[in-house]
């Protein structure tokens, strides 16, 4: 029975276990959202968490999209508030100052140093796919916020490279993803879609001048019908 529970008790953990990217399609709006697990990092008793996240069309795994960057802090006082930020690698800095400035404040939540209230603000940050790129696959990366420096471990951002690379992100998708996401490209149901809007405009069309001929007594005019609908169902009574 012990042996019982441990075994369920693993596979709940598997579960739960969060990929390192998450890819969720929004049919409504008919793109998909791909965004990275969330890894923090703390200088002292700073801490910011960072997620990223890209959209494409449809179901499609695209490129040269832009990125969004999100940098959270949570705490009693602000520190991203009216700071410049920087991302440091060994290939140049990146200048992340391109952004959006949010910030909410909940007083039944407990700060670090056990006092009622926390602020919690973010920075939402617009990326280029290959500056983000540089960023992923740096050797090391630092991230200035202000004066304080910030670690961006090669594991942390791992997801990073993982939602920039096709084959890895496929491989971390469940089955029926890898099989929407791996078999059929946007490309393809865009084509689809313009296929079946041509078919219904060439009918349209076919009826209209079926209408407009049927009654006439000119052997051209129906003639005419015949050489641009030969497959048309009305091409028989057309020939008698």
């Amino acid at each position: 029975m012990r042996i019982y529970f441990l075994i369920l008790a693993a596979f709940t953990l598997g579960a739960c276990t969060l990929k390192p990217v998450e890819t969720v399609y929004h049919e409504e709006e008919d793109f998909t959202r791909f965004t990275t697990k969330a890894f923090k990092t703390v200088n002292r008793s700073k801490e910011i968490e960072l997620v990223a996240s890209k959209e494409c069309p449809g179901k499609v795994i695209c490129t040269d999209q832009e990125i969004k960057l999100k940098v959270i802090h949570s705490d009693r006082f602000s520190l991203l508030k009216g700071k410049d930020l920087v991302l440091e690698t060994e290939e140049g800095n990146l200048n992340l100052n391109e952004r959006d400035y949010s910030n909410s404040y909940d007083m039944n939540k407990i700060a670090k140093d056990g006092t009622d209230g926390v602020l919690t603000e973010q920075f939402l940050i617009w990326v280029s796919e290959s500056d983000f790129r540089k960023a992923a696959h740096a050797q090391s990366a630092i991230m200035k916020v202000g004066d304080d420096s910030f670690d961006l471990s090669s594991e942390g951002r791992n997801s990073w490279q993982i939602m920039l690379d096709r084959e890895r992100l496929l491989e971390i998708m469940d089955k029926e993803q890898q099989r929407e996401y791996g078999l059929y490209t946007h490309e393809r149901k865009d084509k689809k879609e313009i296929t079946v809007q041509e078919k219904r405009m060439s009918s349209e069309a076919e009826e209209s001048t079926w209408k407009l001929v049927k009654d006439s007594n000119s052997v051209e005019d129906l003639r005419y019908f015949l050489e641009k609908f030969p497959d048309s169902p009305y091409a028989i009574p057309a020939t008698l």
